[in-house]
């Protein structure tokens, strides 16, 4: 087991690049526009995918839209985006995607943009969300990338760093994402002889998740004596990613995180993740494909970078008194 995943750690260096971001590279060649849709900013998934048709040499405009976490601003988006009618368009997560292009079974061309090349990135479950009918077969103008690690692996090499048999999960009732890594978490039970401990974060009088409620589901799941701290792929729970680990934390109570920024920016103490910079470079070259080679997108299979990276919050580590056993140390990258 242990061989096994040192063959599969990867340095995830697959387009390397240099430089800052440049839009035109020659004046007489005509550039690509590429409107991209993000969700809380330019984070690292975003630069790597501008930083990709640098190191290509590929004469590109990218327009940023930012929803800055406010999906109400979408419809405007997806006017100025109609009317604009860029070469090709991006969006970050599954809420925007959702958003912008509807659902493969509700393909509504009045309400979402259907007509212009699309290609998704940091969308956690694209078939479960009904983004599209299948990874080997998007069935619709819109492609992706893929950036969970599947729940098996992540199991898998939890397992190395420590045994467990009761693990917390904290469920968004209004994200799709939550639903579906629950329901994989559920269904792995008895294959790696666990018990899964759940708790649904309530509303408040606006109908939004409670994050005010976070620090007390921690404390719930602590008393239920749970091994770690399963944190899903949840931009709720990401943006409360610093009060729910810290929380944890300070109850003794390991975080496994799917996001690296987790573990990177906040107190979980080890993630089985793909790199997002990794994951917009690899997006930036399914955009290749559709822009300079005039694939479609609906051809294009919706795949993960090479191998995924076990990352080690070692500050946490010591703190919690949990330091990784040498076989993770060999695989592992250590942060902080």
């Amino acid at each position: 087991m242990v061989k096994f995943f040192i063959g599969l750690r990867l340095a995830l260096q697959c387009f390397l690049v240099a430089g800052p971001f440049s839009v035109v590279q020659a004046a007489d060649v005509k550039p690509f526009r590429i409107t991209m849709v993000v969700y809380r900013g330019c984070e690292q998934a975003c630069q790597g995918f501008k930083d990709y048709w640098v190191d290509r040499k590929i004469p590109v405009e990218i327009e940023i839209l930012d929803v800055q976490t406010d999906i109400k601003k979408i419809p405007g988006f997806i006017a100025r985006v109609k009317a604009s009618k860029p070469d090709l368009l991006v969006t970050w997560g599954t809420s925007v995607s959702l958003e912008m292009l509807g659902t493969i079974d509700h393909p509504n061309p009045a309400k979402y943009v259907t007509d212009i090349p699309a290609l998704f990135m940091i969308a956690s479950t694209p078939v479960g969300s009904g983004l599209v009918k299948s990874l080997s077969s998007p069935g619709r103008n819109a492609s992706g990338t893929l950036y969970i690690v599947p729940v098996d692996t992540q199991l898998n090499v939890a397992r190395l760093y420590m045994p467990f048999k009761r693990v917390g999960f904290i469920l968004n009732p209004l994200e799709n994402n939550s639903q579906v890594v629950l329901d994989e978490l559920r269904a792995a039970q008895k294959k790696y002889g666990f018990e899964l401990i759940e708790r649904v974060v309530p509303l408040d009088q606006a109908g939004k998740p409670d994050a005010s409620s976070l620090p007390g589901i921690v404390q719930s799941l602590a008393k239920e004596k749970i091994d770690f701290l399963y944190f899903a792929p949840d931009t709720f729970l990401l943006l409360n990613r610093a009060v729910i680990t810290r929380t944890a934390v300070d109850l003794h109570l390991p975080v496994l995180a799917t996001s690296e920024s987790v573990v990177q920016e906040a107190d979980a103490l080890f993630g089985v993740v793909n790199h997002y910079y990794t994951v917009g470079q690899l997006t930036a070259s399914k955009a290749e494909l559709i822009l300079t080679k005039k694939a479609s997108p609906k051809d294009i299979p919706i795949v993960a970078p090479p191998g995924f990276s076990l990352v080690v919050n070692m500050r946490v580590a010591t703190e919690l008194k949990n330091y990784p056993p040498i076989r993770v140390l060999k695989v592992a990258e250590i942060v902080h």
